[in-house]
């Protein structure tokens, strides 16, 4: 079902515990998909509202962290999403030229402006006007490193530089801290700053973990030789890096529910977030559902990104009956008898299949159809036959084949280019003896490379920062395989390959 401009739409919020409410503001066609454009309302309820909550309603602004009265408003598919009510209809409070595409507002911003408001006021007026009016003045100079007052981010050679890590409090918009290193004091220094929202943290060298009373969003944990780890409340996104021993325990608010865990391990052989209510399983290669679903029964969303891979017991995914979001893309090894059907899913609001078997594809799109019509957010693309995947399993730009804004020579190209770079590359890996020699036989590899991309992308630009990424990846997978060559030779460990310098190299020349 689609709205009509001025329609004002309720949905339930379970962060909050509460119901959060939306209006669409405008329609439009763009290329092939019908959008709207939906703002967030200021209205938060216990339950949907009446027509005179609805005729108080007015515009939501955020100012958590960087934003200044901020609306979220954007262009999202037209088709109303599964949990959405029609609760009323006004005029468009806002009419103005939006520039942002994103998915339907949900009230995850209404919590972060909450999660905001908690900190102390003397602090978030402080942390306003140094974002309004940075002072660059020097905190302390570390060798030629320099820390200013301003400073949002701290890396490993700052943090390893000064004895006490106190001397970072003087810092009031910090908000990322990350370290690939042991440094002492790190967690409870991250706890006590409450606008560090955002951390990577990997070769700690730490078996306990406590970020109890941090104020973290997003955090990436290096876990080998972990044995416990206790999250913050209010933690989004947790990734795990390295290998997790059966010994490890982790510890969540509400057990995970709240929490959506990145992993490219989908074994997960240790113990807690039994309640886990996100799991995103990326670079999978063998995954097996019916693990999946033992191990975290209560899921609400699944995504499952292959590089390539195949995914076993599909139809165990049947016991997940609370999913409302499931997502497989480049995973195989699925066949169509066996993967559930609309009535297994009754909360099921997204279902994207991307670059999946073409049997598994035309089974999908046909089983789903009345779905879609129901609200189902149904994206089924890039369907392969057998002879695709057998032709592209060592190809990182299988992506790009199918891909709505890359023909298909494009594409072939791109795969072209990768695979003539990393045969040449492995080359001279066995030819060169010194590090500085393996450089200079790289550099003009490197270039033919980035030169390729940049005449692909001369006559009609479609190089954005999707395909940026992938080019990027790709190189850094043939200096993986650089790497893993030199360190199959025996003998005296290898140097590691002066990546830097390479990357500087593409940087140089690349157009795109």
């Amino acid at each position: 079902m689609k709205p009509t401009p001025g329609d004002i739409l309720a949905v339930y919020t379970p962060r909050l515990d509460a119901y959060t409410a939306v209006q669409v503001t405008a329609l439009k066609v763009e290329g092939k998909s019908e959008l709207a454009c939906v703002l967030a309302l200021d209205w938060v309820g216990p339950a949907l509202p009446d027509a005179a909550a609805v005729a108080a309603m007015v515009p939501a602004t955020f100012n958590f962290f960087f934003w200044k009265d901020h609306r979220v408003h954007v262009w999202v598919s037209a088709e109303i999403p599964r949990g959405y009510t029609r609760v009323g209809h006004r005029p468009p409070l806002v009419v103005e030229d939006v520039n942002s595409y994103s998915g339907w507002p949900s009230g995850s911003a209404t919590y972060s402006q909450r999660r905001w408001e908690a900190i102390p006021q003397a602090e978030r007026v402080l942390f306003k006007q140094m974002d309004a009016d940075p002072d660059k003045s020097a905190v302390l100079m570390l060798g030629d490193l320099e820390v200013r007052r301003s400073t949002r981010r701290l890396d490993t050679d700052r943090l390893a530089a000064v004895p006490d890590l106190k001397v970072f409090e003087a810092l009031p918009i910090l908000t990322s801290v990350n370290a690939d290193a042991p440094i002492p004091g790190l967690f409870d220094f991250i706890r006590r700053r409450p606008f560090v929202h955002e951390s990577d943290v990997r070769n700690h060298g730490g078996r306990h973990v406590d970020l109890r009373g941090a104020n973290l969003s997003r955090l990436t944990l290096e876990v080998t030789g972990v044995h416990e780890v206790f999250l913050n409340e209010g933690l989004e996104y947790l990734s795990l890096v390295g290998q997790a021993g059966p010994e490890l325990r982790i510890h969540a608010e509400a057990d995970g529910r709240w929490l959506t865990l990145i992993t490219s391990n989908p074994a997960m052989g240790w113990s807690g977030l039994d309640a886990l209510g996100d799991l995103h399983v990326n670079s999978a290669r063998d995954v097996d559902a019916l693990g999946i679903v033992r191990r975290f029964p209560k899921l609400t969303g699944l995504r499952i990104w292959g590089a390539p891979g195949y995914l076993r017991n599909t139809a165990e995914l049947a016991a997940l009956p609370a999913l409302d979001t499931l997502t497989l893309s480049d995973m195989f090894g699925i066949t169509p008898d066996e993967f559930p059907g609309p009535e297994r899913f009754p909360n099921l609001g997204m279902l994207w299949l991307t670059s999946i078997p073409a049997e598994l594809a035309a089974e999908v799109k046909k089983a789903y159809k009345a779905a879609a019509r129901d609200g189902l957010d149904l994206s089924v693309r890039q369907p392969r036959k057998a002879e695709w995947l057998a032709e592209n399993l060592d190809n990182p730009f299988r992506i790009w084949d199918g891909a709505d804004n890359i023909s298909a020579a494009q594409a072939k190209k791109a795969a072209a280019l990768y695979r003539q770079a990393r045969s040449a590359a492995l080359k001279a890996a066995s030819e060169e003896t010194s590090a500085v020699a393996l450089v200079a036989a790289l550099t003009p590899i490197v270039t033919t490379y980035t030169e390729g991309f940049n005449k692909l992308d001369a006559r009609k630009p479609f190089l954005f920062t999707e395909e940026r990424e992938h080019i990027y990846v790709a190189l850094m997978g043939i200096f993986d395989a650089v790497d893993e060559k030199l360190g199959s030779t025996g003998g005296t460990p290898a140097e590691p390959l002066n990546r830097d310098a390479l990357v500087s190299v593409m940087d140089s020349i690349r157009d795109f």
